[in-house]
């Protein structure tokens, strides 16, 4: 049987404030394998029964990920990550950086706009009462041309949610554009299943 799996590369954007850490913590819990390595983290998972190989890269900036283009070359998702109880973490992140990053690694993938609760993800009580509202998420996810905006109050819930949709659209597409790898990397996903 041929090891057929499809191929995901995922960057994850937020300041030390984000906690976007939590998403690889999630993606723990239903992976096959995981590694980690000095620039990113590898994991394996069986999703709708295609064998996925995702690599992580965490970025405190979109910057970074622009100086590090040669060592990532692509991705398929981009998430941004932001802390709705510093009110100024929604200016973490510009048109300029945005265009900037779409231009060099010529992006037509998946982006996504996260506002994360910290205070009521992690039940500690906030440092002021100013918060994110969900109107200025949505605004900042149309200034910066962002397909969805996502709230994040439940940690497991929430992110695995993110996760479907970004894998469902991408299973979509490797569905359709070639139905016969889909179906031989489908197979061995279902023996991958029953190990």
């Amino acid at each position: 049987m041929k090891k057929i799996s499809y191929s995901l590369r995922i960057g994850i954007v937020g300041n030390k404030d984000s906690r976007k850490e939590i998403f690889l913590d999630n993606i723990k819990e239903f992976a096959i394998e995981s590694k980690c390595y000095e620039d990113h983290f590898e994991f394996f998972v069986v999703f709708k029964q295609i064998p996925i190989k995702i690599k992580i890269f965490l970025a405190t900036e979109i910057d970074q990920l622009i100086y590090n283009y040669n060592k990532i070359k692509k991705l398929d998702a981009l998430i941004l990550v932001i802390n709705l109880n510093k009110s100024n973490s929604i200016h973490d992140y510009n048109e300029e950086s945005m265009k900037q990053f779409n231009e060099i690694f010529s992006f037509q993938g998946i982006s996504v706009l996260v506002g994360m609760d910290i205070s009521q993800i992690f039940k500690i009580p906030p440092l002021n009462k100013l918060k994110i509202s969900r109107y200025n998420l949505k605004k900042k996810t149309k200034e910066l041309d962002i397909i969805y905006c996502f709230e994040i109050y439940k940690k497991i819930k929430d992110i695995t949610e993110i996760y479907n949709k970004i894998l469902d659209d991408f299973v979509f597409k490797f569905q359709f554009s070639n139905p016969e790898l889909y179906e031989q990397a489908q197979k061995y996903g279902i023996e991958l299943l029953k190990e």
